[in-house]
């Protein structure tokens, strides 16, 4: 192993199981002296960034509670009421899409003739845009909440892959967490919940028919994803849905809610004529 050495060579092996807690607790020294950290070998993947975090915070609300599958209802409750904020501004950006929605079919209507080709096409885009600037729409504000939260589910598939201790976890009537939902509980959970949110959740600038479409298409797919994901994961996005669903029917009650669906039932009105 050393060439044009002489003397005897001492070699060190870990044969164990790839355990952040037990890889923390074995000291191998180098050349330097320095210990080398052995937790390296536990790949999160490219989510790794967010997953191993999310593992130490889930060990450590284990150490609490000594149950992974509650530790990990704890820690979806917690991250979507940090969540709720961005839900918020996120109805508040559907609410402005809405209002400038006539103005936005009147630019439309105006370049209807032209074909998509015609650069006079790139006129109307120029003017819807500069129509959003205007009024301080985002037309990616409404999917913010979504958008962060894929990272977090990527992340928890990461997590269940890798982290060795939540094998044969158990939570209620499932064996082990890092498996699929034996009787496919959970991913029937996420088809509902999601058929919910979508039925709960106006999509600003989209035709009533392509939306119903959608509130079914949706749901469906989703339900068919996730039907042979670690039931782990499937807890997070089942009981992430849940609260989303709460938390959209609380905000429906306010005054923002309402006008939202007042606006939205007006125009599905307008296009049924």
């Amino acid at each position: 192993m050393f060439p044009n050495t002489n003397g005897p060579t001492f070699e060190r092996a870990y044969v164990g199981p790839k355990s952040l807690g037990v890889l923390e607790s074995v000291t191998v020294p180098t050349i330097s002296g320095a210990p080398q950290d052995l937790r390296a070998l536990v790949n999160f993947g490219f989510f790794g960034v967010i997953a191993r975090p999310l593992f130490l915070w889930l060990k450590w609300t284990y150490d609490y509670v000594h149950n992974w599958g509650w530790g990990i209802v704890i820690q979806t409750l917690i991250i979507n009421l940090a969540l709720l904020p961005l839900r918020v501004s996120g109805m508040k950006s559907a609410l402005k899409m809405q209002k400038v929605q006539p103005q936005m079919n009147t630019i439309k209507d105006k370049y209807k003739k032209y074909t998509m080709r015609d650069p006079r096409k790139q006129e109307m885009n120029q003017e819807i845009a500069a129509l959003m600037k205007k009024e301080g729409v985002s037309p990616a504000g409404g999917c913010l909440p979504m958008i962060i939260q894929m990272p977090f589910l990527f992340a928890y598939y990461s997590m269940l892959g890798a982290a060795l201790d939540l094998r044969h976890a158990h939570w209620l009537w499932i064996r082990d967490l890092s498996s699929p939902d034996p009787y496919h509980i959970l991913p029937i959970g996420i088809l509902i919940t999601m058929f919910l949110t979508q039925r709960m959740t106006p999509q600003a600038g989209m035709d009533p028919s392509q939306q119903r479409m959608m509130n079914i298409m949706m749901p469906v797919m989703l339900g068919v994803i996730s039907w042979n994901l670690a039931a782990g994961l499937c807890l997070y996005w089942a009981e992430g849905n849940l609260i989303a669903i709460a938390q959209r029917a609380i905000m429906n009650r306010t005054s923002l809610g309402r006008e939202l669906r007042e606006l939205a039932l007006k125009r599905a009105r307008k296009k049924e004529k």
